[in-house]
């Protein structure tokens, strides 16, 4: 299928799903509680509209972004200590498949990717 006519099928299920609605409602909710935890609303209506953005431009990339935020959720929240959540996050079957320095490479984006998950984390459960 062609981009254009994915792109047309996702806006027509958004449009039908009453999702513009529910979005905006989900924003306005996210800036009366960061309002009540004393955070800066403006800041978090911003990157609600980010996240909106690329959840209808970069649907993917907003799916497999997600899919790992959620994955970094899942260990900081556990009751199990992890002594290594970078090696447990990353893809082995392609690591096997790198060179050592593209292996280093690797590791060293998703350790960025992993902090950046938490730092989201700790900001919005402060």
């Amino acid at each position: 299928m062609s981009t254009f006519k994915e792109y047309a099928k996702r806006a027509k299920e958004r449009m039908k799903n009453g999702f513009w609605e529910q979005t905006r409602n989900n924003i306005k909710t996210e800036r009366q509680v960061a309002a009540t935890m004393g955070l800066d609303e403006r800041k978090v209506g911003e990157e609600g509209k980010r996240m909106l953005e690329r959840r209808i431009y970069d649907y993917d990339g907003f799916c497999e972004e997600q899919e790992f935020y959620d994955k970094v959720v899942e260990i900081l929240e556990s009751d199990e200590l992890v002594s290594n959540p970078i090696m447990r996050l990353a893809d082995k079957d392609y690591m096997a498949t790198l060179t050592p320095a593209e292996r280093q490479s690797y590791i060293s984006k998703l350790a960025a990717k992993y902090r950046a998950a938490v730092e989201k984390y700790r900001s919005i459960h402060k």
